[in-house]
């Protein structure tokens, strides 16, 4: 197991509710302000989408990394997929990218050809 990504996971799952904390600083300020200030609004919608989308997908890649690498089958971890898209444009490459530089030997050269053929469900 790396040590490194087990790290990063940790950090992924911290991030979600430091960021909720900044999201309700931001509501009490919009609220003082009466909803006038739209750069406020802006970045609200700005931490509600990387906390929804950015961290929420990279924890999920990183944790099907750490399963690649410690040889667990993909049904191990997830059971099916909701939306396959999304799987394929965004998180089979973050898992390639992790693979290839916390991987040991041949690990370091797989591809996505390869890692489609280990999540198929």
């Amino acid at each position: 197991m790396n040590i490194e990504l087990k790290i990063k996971a940790k950090h992924l799952a911290l991030e979600p509710s430091i960021i909720k904390r900044e999201e309700k600083k931001l509501k009490k300020q919009i609220k003082y302000t009466k909803g006038t200030d739209i750069s406020l609004i802006w970045k609200l919608n700005d931490l509600v989408n990387h906390r929804k989308w950015n961290v929420r997908n990279e924890s999920r890649a990183t944790e099907l990394a750490r399963a690649y690498l410690a040889g667990k089958p993909y049904n191990y971890v997830e059971k099916k997929r909701n939306n396959e898209i999304m799987f394929q444009l965004y998180i089979v490459p973050r898992i390639v990218t992790m693979v290839t530089r916390y991987g040991k030997g041949d690990q370091r050269k797989i591809d996505k050809s390869h890692i489609q053929e280990w999540s198929k469900v």
